[in-house]
């Protein structure tokens, strides 16, 4: 049965102090999180597909004053790479607490013609490296008694928020639906499952596309803009902290009201009238 938590005090419920917390996916998003955890005492390690990118950012974090953090080079899609990675991390820091899964990519072709080695691609990616590392970190949090579980999804996961990008869409609402399963078969073991599902964030994920991309892009949004890294740090501690004991299984939209309607715009001043005999 899931353990009642009936602390009242805000600093105490929110609080990450001192846990072990496994980031994949370094740059934009996850250094983002990696300083979030960082300066509220978590213990980070941070993961990353892509050699010493992981150990770029936790220099920079060593610089700002956080000692408490370690990188890790890994392939994400590869099953074993995601045991020996958890492996280690749990040989060295003796648990992981938390797990955020940040890694993803995206490309844009029209639906009929997307290219089929892109398409593999992204799925390898977004959902299957998704199940691996969750697996693997699984196992450990079921031994362990518990943990925290934030896998990042995406408003794509959700609408379709652009003309060309299908395939991503579709690898996002499968991490959605992942979570659900994962969620429901580890909650006996004291695991939470959850998943935030962002709207476009300024990241170099979107490196190389049009002004008016972005302009489109915030002029969508309620809020007038797209968002940042640093607005899902609040959401992400949330999500692993104790304030979300009885959390499982859902999908947060952080999305600026992108996903709460369209309303009509018309000119009111129109007046060419339809009439209905």
């Amino acid at each position: 049965m899931k353990p009642i938590i009936k602390e009242t005090n805000a600093e105490k419920l929110f609080s990450v102090k001192d846990k072990v917390v496994l980031i994949t996916g370094a740059g934009g998003l996850g250094d983002a999180l990696s300083f979030g955890f960082a300066e509220n005492g978590a213990k980070v390690l941070l993961a990353s597909r892509t050699p010493g990118k992981a150990q770029k950012q936790v220099d920079r974090l060593a610089e700002a004053g956080y000692s408490n953090c370690f990188a890790y080079d890994f392939d994400q899609t590869k099953k074993a790479e995601c045991e020996a990675l958890v492996e280690k991390a749990v040989a060295e820091h003796g648990r992981i607490d938390v797990l955020v899964n940040t890694a993803g990519i995206g490309k844009c072709y029209p639906p009929e013609d997307f290219d089929e080695d892109d398409m593999r691609k992204i799925l390898d990616v977004n959902l299957t490296s998704a199940i691996l590392i969750t697996q693997a970190v699984g196992k450990v949090m079921i031994k362990q008694g518990g943990g925290k579980i934030i896998e990042i999804g995406s408003i794509a996961g959700v609408m379709t928020h652009t003309w060309e990008s299908m395939v991503y869409e579709s690898s996002k609402a499968a991490v959605h639906q992942m979570v659900k399963s994962f969620a429901v078969a580890w909650g006996k073991y004291n695991i939470n499952v959850n998943s935030i599902a962002p709207t476009w964030i300024n990241t170099p994920m979107l490196d190389g596309v049009p002004v008016s991309y972005y302009e489109n892009v915030d002029a969508m949004h309620p809020f007038g803009r797209m968002s940042e890294p640093e607005e899902f740090i609040g959401s992400a501690i949330f999500l692993a902290s104790d304030a979300s004991n009885f959390v499982t299984g859902h999908t947060l939209l952080m999305d600026g009201g992108w996903c709460a309607g369209r309303p009509l715009s018309y000119d009111k001043e129109d007046t060419r009238i339809v009439h209905f005999d």
